[in-house]
This record gives structure tokens, C-alpha cells and sequence, in this order.
């Protein structure tokens, strides 16, 4: 995961007083942040942009800027330097991703603070009007979120602080810009309404940030600014580019890529304009919530914004008011095993900065709840009020982690289990340890291969027929892993494409889970150990494939019958099933040459597939 270097003066100005770093760095691991080390850092300044940038550890001349991507064959000039704590980013808790959300949270587990940290907010006269193209499938960034803030004025320290943070974001919540972007302004140089719209690649030039002067269009901007670069795939189908527009007609940014030079955020700047877009509404309420309260936390002050959609609806964000969900004392007894009762409950959730409210109270968590069967009938939970950057609440089991942490797992008194056990390994894995010793005996090297894949090389390149109900995920990141795996097959003829320069033969196996629909299963699928392997080179054939499955199951102790098989992957006539105790549980044969094609391959390929085990 990504490091972050935190400030460690900073940071104990935040919390009031200076702490001894070994103390800090056994609160912050409680809370699951995995401190690297302390280090001292030094910093130079870009010449093009200004912005300080910290040498990677180790590193003691800087001739590239983060920030705005400027490269030099000179050295930056170099500023000073900063003892910081360098940690890994807890990817499910972005409200610790900066100095703010820490000192935050550390207040609780220090007993500086606790309870709900409140936020308030007030209206600002700033309306952000969001046109129709943006929702239209070639031009398709359809969400935005916006607010103002006013902030003591910004030093070097904290605009370098503010950019971090929004880098670290667009990681930790936006998948690198593709589900949410953020954008910061400074709010002097906006004049509003703000509009929300798109424009023409070819056309309407701006000044991109980290290149004063130079104005380019949208394409122009992909193809030579170095963020553009970097970011041109998420914009590739567009045919229109969305933008920020002010009412005198001055681009703010186009989104995902970058922000305008003359809106950007410098020394001195006391007011920011902040927007949030992106193909996500939750990726960008999550983003917008976790800035906004983390800057508040370094003395900002938060103002809504009116957002007028195209269709004439408002709404107005942010909107911090606390979230609720339920939780049960008995439930979180049995799950932590802690001797808990309705005080420490409450003493250990307020520690990690929640509120806790009577009995009784019914919300759509605790519905939610009890249609996963984690309530007992006729409880009655206690109300858990949690602020809005605690984006990572989902249930009550996520409750039940903070907790434990807020109890302190120093404070759980280590204790042997009443019957003691002897572990062994399942059936299945020492079936999969046999076939593996015998595979890799007989001159193959195992690989594994990603259990989703996509309906082309599960089906269409094997010429399969793709059935009318198969495993799939319902709403995948990537539309390249849609497919829950039936086979190992094309796995298998994957790796060899990958490998189809190297010397023959080659011979590859793999032993996995696949899955399969299954009515008669709790879940309504099931899934099967199977193991698979691959040969090609000049000799192989239906004949060395027979030869390496009948040496498989010899040493298995399995006795198979053979049965001629038409088969779409494989050659007609060279392909046959396998039978074992009157069940059938595998195929192999001489791959098809339009299969060979499909993937890229000229040697002839023999292949099995044999279920080891079903697996309930």
C-alpha cells in the first residue's frame, strides 16, 4: 500500500501537547495503522510550479515535481527538511489518510476527547448548475459534489498537506480518478454560478496547472501534459470532455485530469472552492465528506453549496449530520468474546468517537440487520450515531471492530481454549498435494490463474456456447473480470499465449476451485477442486495427454474408462471424457487449431481437465 509522511510537529500541535513518539506509534497501530518509521525528510521546490515536494527516502537531489509533473536535468533547490512518521494507508479508513483525521482520531485513544467530533456548516450564496451533457453516454461523469471552505491562510506546509490528501483520495476512495475526482480552488478567483459542462476537445483552450502561459485543448492536454498522460485512458471514449466553468466563462478544471493554472491554490489563499465528480455517487459523497471534515480538524470552516441539476432538482452539499446504525450488547459479546456490558460499550465506542443512544431506537441498519440474521430475535440494540467520514460503517459487525480497539487490545486477557484441537488439512488439499507431486513429476510447473475472468476467454476463444445462466459478479470495478470461472482451461491457454516465445515444449498445471450454479445449495452455487494441465510442442496430441492423465490417476488409485466425445475446444475424433466409478469427471484432448488461433499460438496444445473433489 501507499506511504504517507505525516508531520510529527504538526501533529502534536494538534493534539496539544507533545507526545513521546513511542506513544504515538502504539495508539496508531491499535487503530490498525501500520507505522513504518521516523525519519527525516527533505524537501525542495519546484521551479515551475512552486509547490514543495519531499524526496523519497533515501533520495537527496529531486529533478521531478509531483505535483505538476515538470522534469529538470538540474536539482531542485532544496528548502529543508521535516521529521515525519511515515505510515501505510489504511485503504478502508480515509479519514486517517492526513494530519487532521489522525490527530482526530488519536485524540479519542488518548482520552484527550470523546464522542461524536461535530461539524457545522452554513450556507453559502455559491450555486453550481450541472448541464445535461455531462450524464450523456459519450461525455458519461455524471455525479458532482461541492463545497466551500475558509481556512487560516495556507503556508507551504499546508498546501502541501491539502494536495497529498487529495492524491491520497483519489486512491484510497476514487480507484485513481476513475469512480471520483477532486478538485481545489482558490475561491477568489471564481466568480459564480458555477457550470457544470462539457466542451469540445479540439476547442475552447485553457491554461492547464504547471504550464502558466500555455494554452491547450482537452486533447492536447492528454497527450503532452503529464497528468493528461497519465489519466488520457479515463477520457478516451469521450467525445466531449467535462469541465468547471465560471460565470465569465473561465475553465476551473476538466476533470478527472487537471485543474487551470489561474484558479489554483497558493500561499496566502483563505477561501477554497472544493468540487467532487465522478462516475460514483458514493465514491464522491465519501470523497467530499472525508476532505471537508479533515480540513476542518486544521481550522477550516465548512459552507454548502447549492447544486441545480439539469432537470431542476437541488440538492445541497455537503451534508454532514451523523449517520446511525444499531448494535447489540449480547452480539458483540459473543463475536469479541470481551466481558462487555452496556457502560464499557459505550465508554469504548465514544473512545473511538461515535455517540451512543438509548435503547430501542429503530433504524434502516438495524432492519438491516436483522435481515442478516445477526440480531436475536426481540433484541433490543443500542443506537450508535457515527460521523459522515466514516465512510467505512456498513454494519454492525464493523461496530463491533471498533470496539475492540476502543477497549484496547492490551486489555484482553490472552486465555486457553477450553478443548484443545489438532489441526489437518482438508480432504481436497491433500487429494491437490497427491496430483501436484505427480504433475510436477512428470515435467510440469504450476501457475496460478485469477478466478475471474471474462465471458471471451471463458467461452467464446475456446468456442464454447456461453450457457444461459452462469456465475457473475453483479456490479464489477473492472469490466474485465465480470466472469466467476467454470474451468481452468482458459487459464491455462492464457499462460501459454503469455509464454508462447519461450522455448518448447511447455508444460503448465493448475490446480484450483471453480464454480457452478447449484440449486440444491444454501448459497445457490457450489463449488468443485479440480486440477488442469496444458502441453504444447511439435509431439503433442490426444496421445500425450492420454498418457499424462492415466499416470495422474494410476498413482491417485483411480481406475478411468475412456468415451469419444465431441467437444467445441477440441479436435473432432481426438477427444474423449473420463469416467471413475460410473461418474464422469473429465475431458481431454488435441485443442482445436481455431482455439490455437484464437490465442495466438502455432504448436499443436493437448489439454485435461479433471475434478478432483466436490467441494460443499
Amino acid at each position: 500500500m501507499p506511504i504517507v509522511n505525516i508531520d510529527l510537529a504538526w501533529l502534536n500541535r494538534l493534539l496539544g501537547k507533545p507526545y513521546e513518539t513511542a506513544v504515538l506509534q502504539e495508539s496508531l497501530e491499535q487503530i490498525g495503522c501500520d507505522v513504518e518509521d521516523v525519519v527525516e525528510i527533505e524537501r525542495s521546490r519546484c521551479p515551475q510550479c512552486g509547490s514543495l515536494v519531499e524526496h523519497p527516502l533515501g533520495q537527496e537531489e529531486m529533478k521531478c515535481c509531483t505535483m505538476c509533473g515538470y522534469e529538470s536535468e538540474a536539482s531542485f533547490k532544496q528548502v529543508g527538511s521535516q521529521q515525519v512518521m511515515r505510515l501505510d494507508l489504511l485503504a478502508d479508513r480515509p479519514d486517517l489518510f492526513d494530519v487532521g483525521g489522525l490527530a482526530r482520531a488519536l485524540r479519542g485513544t488518548l482520552g484527550i476527547e470523546s464522542g461524536l467530533p461535530k461539524y457545522t456548516t452554513k450556507g453559502s450564496s455559491l450555486e453550481v448548475h450541472v448541464d445535461k451533457s455531462v450524464t450523456e453516454k459519450d461525455s458519461h461523469r455524471p455525479f458532482i459534489a461541492c463545497a466551500v471552505m475558509t481556512l487560516p491562510p495556507v503556508d507551504e506546509t499546508s498546501l502541501a498537506a491539502i494536495m497529498k490528501l487529495q492524491e491520497n483520495l483519489h486512491w484510497g476512495v476514487g480507484r485513481d480518478r476513475k469512480l471520483a475526482s477532486i478538485g481545489v480552488y482558490d475561491f477568489s478567483t471564481i466568480t459564480g454560478p458555477i457550470n457544470y459542462t462539457t466542451i469540445d476537445p479540439d476547442k475552447d483552450p485553457f491554461v492547464p496547472l504547471g504550464m502558466p502561459g500555455k494554452k491547450m485543448t482537452g486533447r492536447q492536454i492528454l497527450e503532452s501534459h503529464p497528468k493528461g498522460m497519465a489519466y488520457a485512458e479515463l477520457l478516451a471514449q469521450h467525445k466531449r470532455y467535462p469541465v468547471l466553468v465560471d460565470s465569465k466563462g473561465q475553465v476551473l478544471s476538466m476533470p478527472p485530469i487537471i485543474n487551470s493554472e489561474e484558479t489554483k491554490v497558493k500561499q496566502g489563499t483563505t477561501r477554497v472552492f472544493i468540487d467532487v465528480t465522478g462516475i460514483s455517487r458514493a465514491a464522491v459523497t465519501k470523497s467530499l465528506d472525508t476532505l471537508v471534515c479533515s480540513l476542518a480538524e486544521i481550522g477550516g470552516t465548512i459552507e454548502t453549496v447549492q447544486v441545480i441539476h439539469h432537470d431542476d432538482t437541488t440538492n445541497t452539499t455537503p451534508d454532514l449530520q451523523p449517520r446511525t446504525a444499531a448494535i447489540e450488547l449480547s452480539e458483540a459479546k459473543r463475536w469479541l468474546g470481551l466481558p462487555l456490558d452496556e457502560v464499557s460499550l459505550a465508554a469504548s465506542l465514544r473512545r473511538m468517537r461515535f455517540d451512543v443512544g438509548e435503547r430501542g431506537a429503530r433504524s434502516e441498519e438495524r432492519v438491516q440487520s436483522k435481515k442478516t440474521s445477526l440480531l436475536t430475535p426481540h433484541s433490543s440494540p443500542l443506537t450508535v450515531s457515527f460521523p459522515a467520514y466514516r465512510t467505512d460503517i456498513r454494519h454492525m459487525v464493523d461496530l463491533f471492530e471498533d470496539v475492540a480497539i476502543g477497549f484496547g487490545y492490551a486489555n484482553i486477557e490472552p486465555r486457553l481454549v477450553k478443548s484443545m484441537t489438532v489441526g489437518a488439512p482438508r480432504p481436497e488439499e491433500v487429494l491437490s498435494d497427491r496430483a501436484r507431486q505427480v504433475l510436477i513429476g512428470l515435467g510440469f510447473s504450476e501457475i496460478m490463474s485469477l478466478p475471474l475472468t471474462t465471458e471471451e476467454q471463458q467461452f467464446e476463444r475456446l468456442r464454447m456456447l456461453a450457457p444461459e445462466r452462469y456465475p457473475q459478479v453483479a456490479n464489477p470495478k473492472l469490466k474485465a473480470y465480470n466472469v466467476v470461472r467454470t474451468h481452468l482451461m482458459g487459464g491455462l491457454m492464457e499462460a501459454l499465449r503469455e509464454n508462447r516465445r519461450r522455448v518448447m515444449p511447455l508444460r503448465f498445471f493448475e490446480i484450483d476451485n471453480t464454480a457452478g450454479l447449484d440449486e440444491a445449495a444454501i448459497t445457490g452455487a457450489s463449488e468443485e477442486r479440480r486440477v488442469a494441465f496444458v502441453e504444447i510442442g511439435r509431439e503433442s496430441g490426444y496421445a500425450t495427454a492420454r498418457s499424462t492423465v492415466d499416470s495422474l490417476l494410476r498413482e491417485l488409485g483411480w481406475q478411468p474408462t475412456y468415451a469419444a466425445i465431441d467437444h467445441p475446444t477440441f479436435v473432432p475424433g481426438r477427444a474423449a471424457t473420463l469416467t471413475v466409478a460410473g461418474q464422469e469427471i473429465g475431458i481431454l484432448g488435441e485443442v482445436h487449431p481455431e482455439v490455437l488461433t484464437n490465442f495466438g499460438l502455432t504448436y499443436p496444445v493437448a489439454m485435461a481437465e479433471i475434478t478432483l473433489q466436490r467441494i460443499f
